[in-house]
C-alpha cells in the first residue's frame, strides 16, 4: 500500500509508504539541481543568472531540509531523478532495493 503526497510530512513526498516509514520524491533534474556533473538536463540556463542561481540554490537546500526533517521522523528517504526515468528495468530495481522484501 502507498500514498501520494502526503501533505501532513515535510516536502509533501510523491510516494508514501507507510507500512514501510519510506518515502520517494520524483525529482526534476532541473528545479531541483541534480548534482550529476553527466546529466544534461541539470544545467543552468546561459542567462539570468542572478535570477536562477539562487532560486535553484533554495531549492536544493530546501529539499535537503525536507528530507533531514523526514529522517528525524525516522522515514527513509529515496530520490528518483528525471534523467533516471530513461532506464526503468534499472529503476525498478532501485526501488525494489529501497523498498525490501
Amino acid at each position: 500500500r502507498y500514498r501520494l503526497h502526503r501533505r501532513d510530512l515535510p516536502g509533501i513526498p510523491d510516494l508514501v509508504f507507510p507500512s514501510r516509514r519510506k518515502v520517494i520524491f520524483v525529482h526534476g533534474c532541473f528545479w531541483h539541481r541534480h548534482p550529476d556533473p553527466n546529466c544534461k538536463l541539470a544545467r543552468l540556463p546561459k542567462s539570468k543568472h542572478e535570477f536562477w542561481l539562487p532560486k535553484l540554490e533554495g531549492n536544493r537546500l530546501r529539499d535537503l531540509a525536507k528530507q533531514e526533517q523526514l529522517k528525524k521522523l525516522g522515514w527513509d528517504v529515496m530520490i528518483i531523478w528525471e534523467c533516471e526515468l530513461r532506464d526503468l528495468d534499472r529503476l525498478g530495481e532501485r526501488v525494489r532495493e529501497f523498498l525490501g522484501p
